[in-house]
């Protein structure tokens, strides 16, 4: 049972591996019958070329990898944030497992079970079982793989090794069938050899020039007019570039639940309530432990460096035990107790010998130390024991020497012990770390230092301000169930109007505490005359210390922006191509007789600049950013020769090549460039291809009416 174990060992390695099988194109029948999947469209959570899913299935899928995750990672629980991303792969899961499994089918595309062995025990062991079979020599003992799967097999369902193979299984299905699949595609793309030497020759050449560009910036938008017929001929004719995901915007009034006079009344007088028992009290610690909201703070604190001047001063003129207070500060009002006064170094200069506990041994890490201090007692030099046994290395090559250090710079453990010990004396000490030796070495001039001790209590809302701010939003919300009327009452009641453009996936909307219940709220209607309602169809929501009412604004559908909504940015394209035509215009002008860049940059008031070792692969210029076109241009221009006008990204520019070098094109150079060229096209081959299949497949996501 050694492999069983070393299976259950290897959770984060197979996790990286089934992890990536969720994002990839799993092969399987499980979705494929569909009579699971066609139920009554109240638990349809998607549509996925044509096919239903039921939140059932769903919910099953995601119950059983969650076994697996904490299986493998022997966790009892998982956080929220690590769940969320479970049902993210979960659904990638899904829908590619619904896309492809249609693809392989109409290709004949599949795993038989001799592939399957192959992969397993036979001549072509894939590299996820050799990881765990190997031995120590990196080899693979077959009849040790065949006889743990043996066992394997013959294991309860729902062994957590049996369920670990059968998901590494299930990966490699999905990586073999996955690799079939990119192959075919990659057998179908070719690259002509007069293209790339084409290619690798223009990339191979380099090429220095000086430049001048006018910035659009420089002339005033208010001189240039953009008519309604020009905005509506540019919608037309880049109608692709307003293509838009679904997405909604919602308007709404946050009503906060902040403490009233009263609730700070409240706790003034219950923190001077306690003045007289915290007076008397002799364990100062448990005492704010058990009654404050801040735990006790055992800092030790020097004149004028406590914040509080009202504080410092009474701390510095009071004897032990005085109280001080009540206080207010930082919403809370406190008790400071004056509860023990020395005179104490300001700092230390202190080494250490540290022994780490194996396998949470602390207690044979502290017997270690003392027998480590027994050797030192005995007449052994600290500094050479520190050298050979401590496992702070970087202190130990200096025989522990820590050097000097204020108080409050170390864990609390080490700090406390070794400002409370003598010039020499050596203890030990177990901080989170291990045990450590500590020995000071020397201290600063001992000054007066006070330790208080903090009882404090934050003034919070009580039951009865919260129940007041949600009865003032319960009556907005009832008052103003209608569009018209919720509008008009924020202004009336000067009230503060939010929006939030939220798509399905919104998890949170900024300012609002685990807001997830109102985007599935404004995506569980399409009406928007009225306030949005709560599961519980109540019209109040609750995040945090907020009531919100909210409603729903627009709906944007998945497809060509409207060209309403895009009048803005389509006056800002236009005018641009209006300011290049002008510039363009000056340019070519001022550019006709001149004999060099320079000419043309005085008659434009323009600075000359240059740029450096530029090709045709370059991604963008030097000082300029990214200009395409400008790159392409210079790439190919005459060197010596003003090229015309060029209409770029941040204004027009004008150019001169200075230099130009190009490396030597070998047979090599041509094959090393094919090579990273069909790496490229192979990569976006891969992707693109499915991201067609899944357009074509009309996926409809529905998760927002269940998470």
């Amino acid at each position: 049972m050694a492999t069983l174990q070393k299976i259950r060992n290897r959770g984060v390695f197979i996790g990286i591996i089934i992890g990536g099988a969720l994002l990839a194109f799993i092969a399987g029948d499980a979705l494929k019958s569909g009579g699971s999947l066609l139920t009554n469209s109240r638990n349809e959570m998607a549509e996925i070329a044509g096919e239903s899913v039921n939140i059932r299935d769903f919910q099953n899928r995601f119950n059983h990898n969650l076994e697996v995750t904490k299986m493998m990672g022997g966790q009892n629980s998982i956080p929220s944030d690590q769940m969320d991303k479970i049902r993210e792969q979960v659904w990638q899961q899904m829908v590619q497992e619904i896309v492809m499994n249609r693809e392989y089918d109409e290709l004949g595309i599949s795993i038989s079970s001799d592939e399957l062995f192959d992969m397993v025990q036979g001549r072509n062991i894939d590299p996820t079982i050799r990881q765990i079979f190997q031995n120590e020599n990196g080899l693979v003992d077959k009849d040790q793989v065949r006889a743990t799967l043996k066992q394997l097999m013959a294991a309860p369902d729902g062994t957590p090794q049996k369920a670990y193979w059968l998901n590494i299984e299930e990966s490699l299905i999905a990586q073999r069938t996955l690799t079939k699949y990119n192959t075919l595609i990659a057998k179908g793309l070719y690259m002509p050899s007069a293209m790339i030497k084409e290619m690798a020759t223009k990339g191979s050449k380099k090429v220095d020039f000086n430049y001048i560009v006018k910035s659009y910036n420089l002339i005033p938008d208010s001189t240039i007019t953009v008519t309604e017929s020009e905005i509506r001929e540019y919608y037309n004719d880049n109608k692709e570039l307003f293509k838009q995901g679904e997405s909604r915007k919602i308007d709404y009034v946050p009503f906060s639940i902040e403490p009233s006079t009263d609730d700070f009344k409240y706790t003034e007088k219950w923190i001077a309530d306690q003045k007289e028992d915290f007076a008397k009290e002799s364990n100062n610690v448990q005492f704010v432990e058990l009654n404050g909201d801040t735990d006790f703070n055992a800092y030790y604190f020097k004149k004028d460096e406590m914040s509080n001047k009202e504080v410092n001063d009474f701390a510095f003129a009071a004897a032990k035990g005085d109280v001080f207070g009540p206080y207010d500060e930082n919403d809370a009002y406190k008790l400071a107790k004056i509860a023990d006064v020395k005179m104490m170094a300001d700092s230390v200069k202190a080494r250490h010998i540290l022994i780490r506990p194996l396998n949470g041994d602390f207690k044979a890490a502290e017997a270690k130390a003392d027998s480590l201090k027994q050797l030192i007692n005995k007449g052994a030099k600290f500094a050479e024991v520190a050298k050979a046994n401590s496992e702070d290395q970087g202190s130990a090559v200096n025989g522990g020497d820590l050097g000097w250090f204020t108080q409050g710079r170390m864990v609390p453990e080490f700090n406390d012990a070794a400002f409370s010990s003598k010039k020499n004396e050596i203890k030990i000490v177990t901080t989170q770390f291990g045990a450590h030796l500590i020995q000071v070495v020397n201290l600063s001039k001992p000054v007066k230092k006070v330790q208080i001790a903090v009882l404090d209590r934050k003034v919070e809302a009580s039951t009865k301000t919260t129940q007041g701010v949600y009865a003032r939003a319960r009556t907005f919300a009832g008052n103003n169930i209608e569009r018209a009327a919720f509008l008009k009452a924020i202004t009336a009641e000067n009230l503060s109007r939010r929006t939030a453009n939220l798509k399905k996936d919104t998890k949170l909307i900024p300012g609002l505490e685990n807001s997830r219940d109102l985007v599935r709220a404004a995506y569980n209607t399409d009406e928007m005359e009225s306030v949005l309602l709560t599961h519980d169809n109540s019209a109040v929501f609750e995040f945090g210390n907020k009531f919100v009412v909210a409603i729903l604004s627009n709906i944007k559908e998945e497809g060509y922006a409207s060209i309403q909504d895009q009048v803005s940015a389509i006056k800002r394209a236009v005018r641009k191509e209006k300011k290049a035509e002008q510039i363009i215009a000056a340019m070519n002008k001022n550019s006709a007789s001149a004999q060099s860049l320079l000419s043309v940059a005085q008659k434009e008031n323009l600075e000359v600049k240059n740029a450096a070792d530029v090709s045709f692969q370059s991604f963008q210029i030097p000082g300029a950013g990214i200009e395409p076109k400008v790159i392409s241009t210079a790439a190919l221009l005459e060197k010596g020769k003003i090229s015309s006008a060029i209409e770029g990204n941040q204004g027009v520019y004008m150019l001169v090549v200075t230099n130009e070098t190009s490396d030597e094109v070998t047979d090599m150079t041509v094959e090393a460039f094919k090579s990273r060229l069909e790496q490229g096209y192979q990569y976006r081959a891969n992707y693109q291809a499915f991201q067609a299949l899944k357009e074509n497949a009309n996926v409809v996501d529905k998760r927002y009416k269940f998470y």
